[in-house]
């Protein structure tokens, strides 16, 4: 009997797909044909979006089903290393909370003084829900943040 591998830490194993304007992300992760072909696309135009080992081949892995944003994700194993990875597209937050343009009008509101009930009043959902986003920014590691443009990066 093999020993399965120690699961990681959550987000550790998450790849975040650009998605294209013009793209129905649900209907692309329904036909696995369609999103392999999209997939494919995207290791050849973002290589650096993908773990090394890619080049080798993957296969599906299984969906993702998030309850809060009503989405299916895909997974993808690698055989070369061994390891599963969850995509997730760029339209929601990490841990799949919240869309990403309504994460980033609740920041703005935030960032204007706005308390969390108010926010709640003005998008929806609860005061905890918008305290738990906007204290969620601290779970993300930045390291390895794939940079494509240095000059649109904050002076340091």
């Amino acid at each position: 009997m093999t020993k399965r591998k120690e699961r990681g830490t959550a987000g550790d194993k998450t790849i975040c797909l650009p998605i294209e304007e013009g793209i129905n992300y649900t209907e692309l992760v329904k036909d696995r044909e369609a999103y392999r072909k999209y997939l494919n696309s995207q290791i050849e135009k973002y290589p650096e979006l993908f773990p090394e080992g890619i080049e080798k081949g993957y296969r599906f892995h299984g969906l993702v089903e998030s309850l809060r944003q009503d989405l299916k994700t895909r997974r993808i194993y690698l055989p070369s290393s061994e390891e599963a990875y969850q995509i997730r597209p760029d339209f929601v937050t990490p841990y799949m909370s919240e869309t990403a343009e309504k994460a980033a009008k609740g920041l703005y509101l935030r960032k204007h003084g706005m308390s969390y009930d108010g926010i709640a009043y003005v998008l929806g959902g609860s005061e905890m829900h918008w305290y738990k986003i906007c204290q969620g920014l601290g779970r993300a590691s930045i390291v390895g943040t794939t940079v494509k443009n240095e000059t649109k990066c904050p002076p340091v």
